[in-house]
């Protein structure tokens, strides 16, 4: 009779020491989620009444540490994002629901919102007060509680929808397109339907004041190398500074591929000093000065070798280049050259039909 034992079994010591060293190896990893799991369960029981009524923010949110036992901590900034920092006072209202979602009410229409950090909430700027850049008013707060309130369609029969202003182009039809957009959302809040919505769409949108902007994912990115800055770099490689900037304003920096070799930029410490400039100043300034280049795309800014001589317009290629006049603002104007090979295909061939129109008009 054939015995099938394992050829080389593991002595039953072996065998037990592993089976030990695999327990406490998971041990660890068990304790550090625990504390998470824990936090999350506090978030989720329900409470039957917590009240708390025009309180400023960090004692609001102390007096529910004292009768829920979580502990909340504030991200840093946040204060000085808020319509008077410190003295901002929110009011809190959770009945027969749970801390998260009474919270979440609260501090939607504050531009903020929750995250579980081991064994705390932290409380940090949603998307929405990050895009507006800058300290919310109380009329942009009251437009988010708005739409944080009710969805899109009870909002809009019971026309309380704030104004909404497209900056963008009205041939797309912005207006339709949006609430088309909106319809294939299935979110309780205006607010969450709106940043699903937007995203599909690659547009963004903020509160200004009494109404709501939509606008394209680039023009935002625009706007944002406008913010103004308070900025200090002493012996910072131009490299890191170059990522430090797209950090401050929340806009990812690239690099073409050998962009920054062709400059040595890791070898090229920086000083710098300025005060109230946008980021793009400092781009044109180290374009200037290295000869790199940079454009604009619906994912962040990309930093571009420097042009080749022969991929400059000269006497000699001009044919293969094309002038683009651009109004930056009314009466400013501002000219661009373009490679024709960067032209879409459809304004190539258009280019290429009306120089050939042009030519045999001149010569029938």
């Amino acid at each position: 009779m054939c015995n099938r034992q394992n050829r080389n079994p593991r002595p039953l010591a072996t065998r037990t020491v592993l089976a030990l060293l695999t327990v406490a190896l998971a041990v660890p990893a068990l304790m550090a989620q625990l504390p998470r799991d824990l936090v999350d369960e506090a978030l989720d029981q329900p409470v039957k009444e917590l009240v708390i009524q025009d309180t400023p923010i960090r004692d609001a949110l102390s007096r529910i540490e004292q009768q829920t036992g979580l502990r909340f901590e504030l991200d840093n900034g946040v204060i000085e994002l808020m319509p008077y920092g410190e003295r901002t006072r929110i009011s809190i209202v959770i009945r027969d629901m749970s801390v998260r979602v009474g919270l979440a009410r609260v501090l939607d229409g504050l531009g903020l919102q929750m995250l579980v950090e081991d064994d705390h909430v932290l409380i940090v700027p949603a998307p929405v007060l990050e895009r507006l850049g800058r300290r919310i008013t109380l009329d942009e707060v009251n437009v988010l509680g708005r739409l944080a309130g009710d969805d899109w369609d009870a909002l809009a029969a019971s026309n309380t929808l704030p104004p909404l202003d497209f900056r963008i182009d009205a041939g797309q039809q912005p207006r339709e397109t949006l609430s088309k957009a909106i319809a294939q959302v299935d979110a309780p809040s205006a607010l969450t339907q709106l940043e699903a919505a937007c995203d599909t769409l690659n547009w963004v949108w903020y509160p200004e004041g009494q109404r709501v902007i939509f606008e394209r994912r680039r023009d935002e990115i625009r706007r944002r190398l406008d913010w103004p800055l308070d900025l200090t770099y002493q012996r910072v490689p131009l490299d890191r500074l170059l990522v430090d900037l797209g950090a401050r304003i929340g806009v990812l920096i690239k690099f073409e591929p050998g962009a920054l070799q062709r400059v040595s930029a890791a070898e090229r410490p920086v000083d710098l000093i300025q005060r109230g400039v946008g980021v793009r100043q400092i781009l044109e300034k180290v374009c200037g000065n290295t000869g790199l280049r940079y454009e604009i795309d619906d994912e962040g800014v990309q930093i571009l070798v420097p042009l080749a001589e022969a991929d400059k317009p000269t006497a000699a290629n001009i044919q293969q280049w094309v002038r683009v006049e651009v109004e930056i603002r009314p009466g400013i104007k501002m000219d661009y050259f373009l490679r024709l090979d960067q032209l879409p295909p459809d304004l190539r061939d258009e280019a290429q039909r009306k120089l050939e129109q042009t030519l045999h008009a001149a010569h029938p």
